[in-house]
């Protein structure tokens, strides 16, 4: 486990080493795998060290073993044989094996391979576990399983015919070789037959041109190869196979066709002849018939005779038909042959053949004869070959032939000629005889030769077709191909007509050639011929009709006795008249009538016409045109359109030239008349079509092709130009060019931002989209890329484009020239600043180069650095300086800095720098003693111990810190340890000091540092505090302060004074001297001449010699600690010191150009610009003192300073930032290219500065040129002794801009323009403009007014506003406005510049523009004076804007006046100047834009030249004073009384309504009735409180009586009339109580029934639910009824039945939502609970009318108060009424908190009222009791059902009383003896929350307080709106008003009663009656008592 995840670290680290630059190096694999078998090791051409095949097996062993120099014999320089590698084995990715072995074998189980080149791949992952990644990280080793696959295949010949001992180059392919693999090949009848070829015998890829195929020659490609040549001696088909016998066995085959090279075509043999009496002369011709018909004749010209011959098989013998036989008698034709072949073009041959006396002459052609003396005398044979080559010919003889001869004496000579050969033979049979045979063949190799039996007879036979009217008889034609004149007599022809039962011949004829028919082609339909007519021949055959069905014919054709062929043709014979089939105009789609033809374009329109006739025809096509106007309307028949331009208006193919019809739409009409020849027939026919005349498409073209290469660095051009419209040449054509590298965006023409082709590009638009032609420049696309350019032009709705794809070659690669800087020794010391130039030396600005820098170390791998806060310059420059004190604990002890630089155009580069780090002095201890002391008494032992270091010695630095680090800070100094240096040298213990005083607000605590160095220069640093308290009152400081200085002084001015130690010991006395004098100014007990001492301080310094770094650290200590008090110094120090000062700012100069360390020259700098801050100060506050030299060499000491920092700066390093307490210096240094030479969008610096630099010109900058801008901010004027000085309302800014010569040397320029943005800190009128409606309300206006006089500038002033509003501007002469005209005019914009809005108002003398912004120029404000007549003059400034402001508002709108000059000033010498430097356009009441332009040259600078630097400043012009003319503008707005109305009408109702809520409140208090029923017994046993709850439906109520009859577990009550008159009872929602008694206790009860009589109005009722309760037990049962009770008059007794409903039982949800919802909305609705038939709780209805009053003024007040808010934006007038509405749902919305929480207050804070008693009725009248009466039937239901009783009953009564007498009912009232009182008491639920009773006093207050403030301001802000504004208030309030009644409270019920279905509900959770009030029932005597 440990070994994988040790593997596992070591992946992670490749991985991350491989997202680095630089290349993974690895090792090679430390194993060697093999898999022996059987068929041993295999092999494929890929194959080496790291991969290794298999020969593919079910089961594969694998070997591995060491590789050479890896295995456990080696040794390692520790002596140990190296371990084991841990190795991964993956198949297919998949993991098999995890060994740790150094050899070994693995088995493996392969799958089945699917397929020959199916592959298994076996990856080995080792790496070793005795070091770390990635040097021991090793290559893997990979092995393919696979099969063994072969390719065989024909190399040459590549055509499909091999001639016999044609050598045939077969090839094949094997991907697998072994060293026991033998190829055997085999093929019978080749040369060789078999060869045995071993596998390691394979040769060189052949060239890929001579593979049969692409993907066979793909394949081959990493395959072996292997060769061999066969020929074969006999033709036929031959097989050629190869095979492997050993495993695996593998064998293919390949079948091959040879053909024989000569064809035999004729042999003749001669008679026996006498060789001197009988000479032989043959002559023979070979002539082309056809393209492939050849003829062979063969004559003997001396007529010899005898001849015998013999034809091949497709030569037939022919005496041709145009050669008669020979016109000499001496001559015979011994052989006439003909035959046809497949091959080239033959020409006509000829020759001869002589034989004479032995001797053989042979001519052909134009050829020199050939002879041959046979010498017949001689016995033995010979062979003569001849060959005609090149007019030359060549002979051998041989002594034994290779022909067989019959008898020795034989001579044998091959001729070959062209494509004819001879074979002759001439046997001597004695001296005097001879025979002569002669064999012809032909090469087959130039024809391909085939028998006449092998072509089918080419003959196609025609029916003249149906019967004219005009003939009895029809016409048999047939036709074949054109004959050549010596071939036609062997074709004949034999034509068989039969009866129609085929049973007799009716007629039979014979043809010949001869009797073919010239233009046969008459007698057919010409269109029917499948065949071109002018290359056959045709015959007709006239066929009389009798009758006119089909006549049987058969047509025989024979050629000569070699080819016949039968043919059965019938002939028609129907009678039929000429008619026309078809008459159409051709079209593509057969159903459209309209062409859509281009008017540039020329088009055809042809007819197809088809006309059945068997006679001759006339025909007579004619075209018309006519213009049309749709294809509905019918054209003017009378006006065609002139066709003479066209061609074949009389034709059926008609010709229309381009442009001769103009754009619209054509109706062309075609009509034919067809007349048969010598009839008076007449047959006519017409077709038409519309043709539309469109405007062509448009022509788009770029020149150069579709395809073209260009150079990176050339400049091309993308030439549209030759894109055309083909209609018209007028007109402009809308060019768009596009580009993409993938043209399938094309496709979309949506825009991918990976394929983008130049930075700048936003879309698929190229960059400069329009014009036809696109100059590209050179290095504007990147290099080795396909760019898809797109033209597309367009004119109107046409459109067209064109595509050129353009290929960039890639441009030149980078040079990264890598170079130190700073710190570039062999060692980085750590402690200093190391700086490096990466930059690449030929890329330009336009390549965009990106720079990436990292950091790897000594082990390659990259370490996580922080760049941002360890580098001023980040990783993404060309440039790198990494902070000081860095690497002072480095990791390792080398590193890389590796640089990558990347152009757009997509080239890279990389470079690296290793270094290594000088480790600082290991740290030790260093302690001082003692801790504590006091100033200038105690003398303190610093003493260091433990540190450390190889370079030695080491060198000891103490340093006093100081507070100069605190008060001037330099960005660029990564610590600041200025101070004073007490003690230097190599001893780790100082001599005993004094010190100065600590600090006091940190307990006197003094800061030293320890800095301990190497011989190389890197410190440790080491930090002590010491506590130094002020010296004893009882020291002499006086004294000590001479001490001090004399010896000081005496080391300055001792011998050994240019000793280091001496210089560094008398500073740090002067130091002391100076901190002493420090000391006692603050200290008033101690009185010293502090300008004299300080002057003798200053002398001091003056005598130390500077000659390091450390003498200069000593004098700027000295004299920074001694100005720090500059005001106690006298001018002559402050120029002793400015002097020194000089000086050491040169040596400083110098030792940082000699040793290159910027660090601690920065840190001296620091300590350079304290003192130059203190002197300038006290030269500031003392006017009188000020010494304009002494400034002057201020700026030059300044110079210094910024040219030593500037020094340590790269380009592209953040800025570096030095502040002291008066002024700041920023310091920036870049390359001439990376200065913005434009103002950015937006700048938020409060003074910034934007120079132009020259490029590109001889005094120009390059774009690499160094630039350094040196910025200086005072926030005084430095110059108080200049002009102007009071005037000044900004900063004061200088600035230096130089140039950096190759020497280092800095060389002053000047910009061609600087852009300066000072902020101000005054200057400017600025007051709050009173806007409101105008007289009319449709604006808002408002204005001021000023004076001026005849000596006025511009004027400028701002609108500041949130409003985003247009303004009109109106400019009036004078204050009075009345019916006066404007002299100017100008609209101001919120988002553009302000525009004049009259011709006659010019603005070009101002300078500034902007939103907002408006100028009053100088002109019009001079004519405005001139024009009165008087010095000065009013003028009044009017402001109109659309209608905002209801009410006069001064917060809306402020004006600022402002009115500026840019002050210049060319160094310290010269004096401010007003006219070179312009105020810009971008000025504004913040920030004042300042523009310079300068023509001036550059110039050296010396080492401290003369101040350099230019300053500017903004002064401001004197304002004039304004005057608000606000009450002259705005309307007074009269008071409306609509708000108080609205209040007043609030106020009666709610009076109103409260008189009947306090009634109704009083009523329910004193009156709960509980109904009684009148017939309730006093002997009654059970006594049952009975609740029924009406529901709240429309309807629901009723006012019939209702009966109700009880069911217990011991019996059943008899059915009682609910008695309630004249109380109302049983309405919608109401809760009805009845006190029922029954005549025995009933137990438990069950159910309840209910009957209805018929004599009320509403004969309806819904029951919602009821209640039960025993009164004696207290125990109560529920009921859910949710049913509508109603009579049926069919049913008048119908009762209805309600059993209990279960405690445990879930009620149904809807249910229980609709009577939770009906609950609160009676409860919690503010609104509709005051008007609820009854209110549950101690919330009465005053109280709710009360607190709704209170929630409407309150609504009422927040609507207001939004009407009166501001409003920054604008509402149209058309959306008012919709914002009102907007305004009262939101203001009904804040009221919500405020109902809550006095609906609380209210509810949940009521005691419990006291019990209430409710008496019976009085008696009752007999006029409601008679009217609860039952039918008799009914009774005596109602009888026997009281009397069932259960027999379980244990308190059965025998006895039965019966007094329902009505009659009794008095006396029984008065005898009771238990009459009874009912009490009620209300019961707070449990859930319910119980406030303090004091909180309905502070609801109360709430109410009272809310009504009254809000009535008051409701009719105090409403009294000042206008009716406008009243309305849309009350449309507001309205909207709220109705939204909290019917949205809000509706809402929260619905939302809660949902809520609280969620979960199950039980009978329970419902609100009942019993649970709120407790009843109980006393004796009438207690009751009276009690009172």
């Amino acid at each position: 486990m440990a070994t994988l995840l040790l593997l596992l670290l070591q992946l992670l680290a490749c991985c991350r080493r491989g997202s680095a630059a630089t290349p993974v190096r690895l090792q090679p694999s430390p194993l060697r795998v093999s898999c022996p078998g059987p068929h041993g090791q295999v092999f494929q051409r890929q194959d080496n060290e790291h991969k290794v095949s298999c020969l593919w097996n079910s089961t594969v062993t694998l070997h591995y073993q060491p590789a050479p120099g890896a295995g456990p014999e080696v040794e390692r320089k520790e002596g140990q044989p190296p371990s084991p590698p841990c190795c991964l084995w993956y198949l297919n990715s998949v993991s098999v094996r995890n060994i740790s072995r150094w050899s070994g074998k693995v088995v493996l189980q392969t799958a089945q391979a699917s397929s020959p080149g199916a592959s298994s791949l076996l990856t080995v992952k080792c790496s070793s576990a005795s070091c770390a990644a990635p040097e021991c990280f090793h290559h893997n080793v990979s092995v393919e399983i696979s099969g063994q696959d072969m390719r065989l295949f024909v190399l040459w010949p590549q055509t499909h015919v091999i001639h016999v001992w044609q050598p045939v180059e077969l090839g094949w392919c094997a991907r697998l070789k072994s060293a026991g693999w033998q190829y055997r090949f085999s093929s019978r009848g080749g040369v060789p037959s078999t060869l045995l070829l071993p596998s390691s015998e394979h040769q060189d890829t052949p060239s890929p041109a001579v593979y049969p195929t692409v993907e066979l020659q793909q394949t081959c490609a990493t395959y072996y190869s292997y060769r061999l040549t066969v020929r074969y001696r006999h033709p036929g088909i031959h097989v050629a196979l190869v095979s492997i016998d050993e495993m695996p066995h593998v064998s293919l085959s390949l079948s091959l066709k040879v053909e024989p090279d000569l064809v035999h075509v004729l042999s003749i043999s001669s008679k026996l002849l006498s060789v001197p009496q009988q000479p032989l002369s043959l002559s023979w011709w070979l002539q082309p018939l056809t393209l492939s018909t050849l003829s062979y004749r063969l004559v003997d010209t001396q007529a010899i005779g005898g001849w015998l011959h013999s034809y091949g098989s497709f030569t037939p013998s022919s005496n041709f038909c145009a050669i008669s036989t020979p016109q000499s008698l001496d001559e015979i034709v011994v052989a006439s042959i003909y035959f046809h072949v497949d091959g080239k073009r033959f020409e006509e041959l000829m020759g001869e053949l002589h034989l004479l006396n032995g001797t053989l002459s042979l001519t052909a052609g134009k050829e020199t004869p050939i002879h041959v003396n046979l010498c017949p005398g001689k016995t033995s044979s010979s062979t003569y070959i001849f060959r005609y080559n090149q007019g030359t010919f060549y002979t051998s003889k041989e002594n034994s032939s290779t022909f067989s001869t019959d008898c020795p004496n034989t001579r044998t000579v091959f001729y070959q000629y062209k494509e004819l050969s001879y074979l002759l033979t001439i046997e001597f049979l004695a001296i005097q005889w001879y025979k002569f045979k002669m064999y012809i063949y032909i090469n087959q190799k130039r024809s391909l030769i085939r028998s006449l039996a092998e072509r089918d007879l080419d003959v196609h036979v025609f029916s003249s077709g149906r019967l004219s009217f005009l003939q009895n008889f029809s016409y048999l034609v047939w036709f074949i191909p054109a004959r050549h004149p010596v071939l036609q007599c062997k074709w004949t022809f034999h034509l068989q007509l039969f009866g129609t039962k085929k049973d007799h011949v009716v007629q039979s004829s014979t043809y010949t050639y001869k009797d073919h028919v010239k233009n046969a082609t008459r007698f057919v339909r010409r269109s029917a011929l499948p065949f071109d007519a002018e290359k056959y021949m045709g015959f007709v055959a006239k066929v009389n009709c009798t009758g006119s069905a089909p006549t049987p014919a058969l047509l025989s054709v024979r050629v000569n006795n070699h080819t016949a062929k039968t043919i059965e043709a019938p002939v028609v014979c129907e009678k039929k008249e000429c008619r026309i089939t078809r008459c159409w105009i051709q079209r593509p789609d057969p159903r459209s009538i309209i062409l859509y033809k281009k008017r540039a374009l020329s088009f055809y329109l042809f007819v197809k016409l088809n006309v059945d006739c068997h006679i001759g025809i006339s025909v007579k096509p004619l075209w018309y045109v006519y213009p049309a106007k749709d294809t509905e309307t019918e054209p003017d028949w009378s006006n065609p359109v002139n066709t003479s331009a066209m061609f074949g208006i009389k034709m059926i193919h008609l010709t229309v030239p381009s442009n001769t019809l103009d754009y619209g739409l054509y109706l062309f009409y075609f009509t034919v008349e067809v007349v048969p020849i010598r009839t008076s027939i007449s047959l006519k026919a017409h077709d038409i079509i519309y043709v539309q005349i469109e405007r062509a498409d448009l022509l788009a073209n770029i020149s150069g092709g579709s395809v073209r290469t260009v150079g990176f660095s050339e400049s091309w051009t993308l030439d549209g130009s030759e894109s055309s419209d083909p209609d018209a040449q007028e007109g402009p054509l809308i060019f768009t060019w596009y580009c993409t590298k993938d043209s399938a965006d094309y496709t979309t023409m949506k825009f991918s931002l990976k394929n983008r082709c130049h930075p700048s590009q936003k879309d698929l638009r190229w960059i400069t989209p329009s014009g036809p032609i696109q100059k590209i420049p050179p290095e504007s696309l990147p290099g080795s890329t396909l760019y898809y350019f797109r033209l597309v032009i367009k004119k109107g709705r046409r459109q067209a484009y064109a595509d050129q794809v353009v290929e960039v070659d890639p441009g030149p690669p980078l040079i990264l020239d890598m170079k130190c800087l700073e710190n570039c020794g062999r060692s980085l010391i750590p402690t200093e600043r190391f700086s490096l130039s990466g930059k690449c030396s030929n890329c330009k600005p336009s390549n965009k180069p990106l720079y990436y820098w990292s950091l790897f170390s000594d082990t390659s791998k990259e370490i996580h650095f922080d760049w941002a806060s360890k580098t001023s310059t980040g990783r993404s420059g060309a440039y790198m300086s990494i902070h000081a004190l860095t690497f002072t604990k480095p990791a390792y002890s080398s590193y890389i800095l590796h640089i990558s630089v990347t152009t757009w155009d997509g080239r890279t580069s990389s470079s690296r720098i290793p270094f290594s780090v000088n480790t600082p002095p290991r740290a030790g201890r260093c302690n001082i003693s003692p801790r504590h002391g006091i100033a200038f008494l105690t003398k303190f032992v610093v003493k260091c111990r433990g540190f450390s270091d190889s370079h030695l010695p080491l060198t000891y630095k103490v340093i006093v810190a100081s507070d100069v680090p605190q008060t001037t800070t330099i960005t660029s100094v990564v610590e600041n340890t200025f101070g004073t240096i007490l003690y230097f040298g190599s001893e780790p213990k100082t001599p005993p000091s004094l010190l100065p005083v600590g600090v006091p607000s940190h307990r006197y605590t003094l800061t030293l540092y320890i800095q301990v160095s190497d011989s190389i220069g890197a410190f440790t640093q080491a930090t002590l505090r010491v506590y130094v308290k002020k010296p004893l009152k009882t020291q002499s400081l006086s004294a000590v302060f001479h001490e001090l200085l004399a010896s000081a002084s005496r080391l300055s001015a001792s011998t050994s004074a240019q000793q280091t130690g001496d210089r560094l010991r008398a500073g740090y006395l002067a130091y002391l001297a100076a901190s002493l004098l420090n000391y006692v100014k603050g200290t008033p007990t101690v009185q010293l001449p502090q300008a004299q001492l300080r002057e003798t301080v200053v002398k001091t310094a003056l005598n130390i010699s500077v000659n390091s770094i450390m003498d200069v650290n000593q004098v700027v200590a000295v004299l920074s600690e001694v100005t720090k008090a500059v005001e106690k110094m006298n001018v002559m120090s402050q120029d002793l010191a400015i002097g020194k000062l000089t000086a050491v700012t040169g040596i400083l100069k110098r030792q940082r150009s000699q040793t290159h360390w910027s660090e601690e020259a920065e840190i001296q700098t620091s300590g350079i610009l304290r003192c130059l801050s203190n002197i300038l100060r006290a030269d500031l506050l003392s006017l009188k003192n000020v010494s304009a030299d002494g400034i002057k060499h201020i700026f030059s000491i300044m110079e210094g300073v910024t040219d030593i920092v500037f020094w340590g700066k790269v380009p592209e390093e953040i800025e570096t930032l030095i502040e002291t307490g008066h002024w700041n210096i920023t310091l920036k240094k870049n390359e001439a290219w990376n200065i913005t030479n434009y103002l950015p969008a937006t700048y938020t610096c409060d003074n910034c500065f934007y120079p132009t630099l020259r490029k590109g010109d001889g005094s120009g900058v390059t774009s690499d040129t160094v630039i350094s801008t040196a910025i200086f901010e005072f926030d005084e004027s430095p110059f108080p002794w200049l002009g102007y000085t009071s005037d000044i309302i900004s900063m004061v800014m200088g600035y230096k801009i130089t140039e950096t010569k190759a020497n280092g040397d800095l060389v002053a320029i000047m910009p061609e323009r600087t852009d300066i943005f000072l902020g101000r800190k005054g200057g400017l009128a600025t007051f709050h403009l009173v806007m409101g409606p105008d007289k009319t309300e449709t604006h808002t206006t408002g204005g001021f007014s000023f004076e001026v006089n005849k000596t006025a500038t511009n004027i400028y002033f701002q609108i500041m506003t949130k409003l985003k509003a247009t303004f009109k501007v109106l400019i009036f002469t004078g204050t009075n406005l009345t019916n006066t005209q404007p002299v100017a005019s100008f609209v101001a914009f919120h988002n553009m510049p302000t525009v004049a809005s009259g011709n006659e108002t010019s603005t070009a003398d101002c300078s500034i523009t902007g939103p907002y912004i408006v100028c009053l120029p100088k002109s019009l404000l001079t004519t405005i004076v001139q024009e009165s007549g008087a010095d000065t003059q009013n003028i009044s400034i009017v402001f109109e804007t659309r209608y905002i402001l209801r009410y006069p508002n001064r917060k809306v709108v402020g004006i600022y006046i402002f009115n500026d000059h840019c002050l210049f000033l060319d160094g310290i010498g010269s004096q401010w100047s007003k006219d070179t430097c312009k105020v810009g356009s971008l000025t504004n009441w913040e920030k004042v834009h300042c523009v310079c332009d300068s023509n001036r040259n550059r110039r050296s600078l010396s080492a401290l030249p003369a101040p350099s630097i230019k300053f500017l400043a903004a002064k401001v012009v004197v304002l004039p004073n304004t005057v608000d003319l606000g009450r002259n503008l705005i309307a007074d707005l009269p008071k409306n009384p609509l708000t108080l109305i609205t209040v007043l009408f609030i106020f009666t109702i709610y009076l109103l309504l409260c008189c009947w809520a306090i009634r109704r409140d009083r009523i329910e208090k004193e009156i709960k009735y509980i109904i009684v029923l009148p017939d309730n017994e006093a002997s009654d046993e059970g006594s049952f409180l009975v609740t029924l709850y009406t529901g709240s439906r429309w309807n629901a109520g009723t006012e019939v009586e209702v009966f109700l009859q009880l069911i217990g577990q011991y019996g059943r009550s008899k059915f009682r009339c609910l008695w309630h008159k004249p109380s109302p009872a049983f309405q919608r929602g109401s809760i009805d109580c009845f006190l029922i008694t029954t005549a025995r206790n009933l137990g438990d009860i069950r159910s309840f029934r209910v009957r209805l009589n018929n004599e009320g109005e509403s004969p309806t009722w819904f029951l919602s639910r009821a209640e039960v309760e025993d009164m004696s037990t207290r125990k109560a049962w529920f009921f859910l009824c949710r049913k509508w009770l109603f009579l049926d008059k069919n049913k008048p007794s119908r009762d209805w039945k309600f059993s209990v409903t279960e405690p445990q039982t879930p009620l149904p949800k809807l249910d229980y939502f609709l009577i939770n919802f009906n609950r609160r909305l009676t409860e919690y609705h503010l609104w509709l609970s005051i008007f609820a038939p009854v209110i549950v709780g101690g919330f009465t209805r005053f109280q709710r009318l009360s607190t709704f009053l209170t929630v409407i003024l309150f609504s009422l007040l927040v609507n207001i108060m939004f009407f009166n808010a501001e409003k920054d934006d604008e509402t149209p007038i058309y959306l008012r009424y919709l914002r009102s509405v907007t305004v009262g749902i939101e203001c009904a919305l804040l009221t919500i908190p405020v109902e809550m929480l006095i609906i609380a207050l209210f509810k949940y804070s009521q005691k419990d009222p006291p019990p209430v008693v409710t008496k019976m009725y009085p008696k009752v009248d007999s006029e409601y009791w008679n009217n609860c009466v039952i039918s008799e039937k009914d009774a005596n239901v109602i009888d026997t059902e009281e009397q069932m009783v259960t027999v379980n009953s244990p308190e059965m009564d025998k006895s039965q009383k019966s007094s329902s007498n009505f009659a009794e009912w008095d006396i029984f009232f008065r005898g009771r003896s238990l009459s009874t009182a009912i009490r009620q008491f209300r019961k707070i639920p449990d859930t319910e929350p119980l406030l303090c009773w004091w909180c309905v006093s502070v609801a109360w207050g709430l109410v009272l307080s809310i009504t009254v403030l809000s009535s008051f301001f409701i009719v105090l802000y409403g009294l000042s709106y206008g009716y406008q504004t009243s309305r849309e208030w009350l449309i507001a309030s309205g909207t709220s008003f109705l939204q909290n009644v019917f949205f809000n409270s509706v809402l929260k019920s619905l939302l809660f009663s949902a809520m609280s279905t969620i979960r199950p509900k039980y009978s329970e959770d419902i609100r009942w009656v019993t649970r709120e009030k407790r009843v109980e029932i006393n004796s009438a005597e207690e009751t009276e008592r009690g009172t």
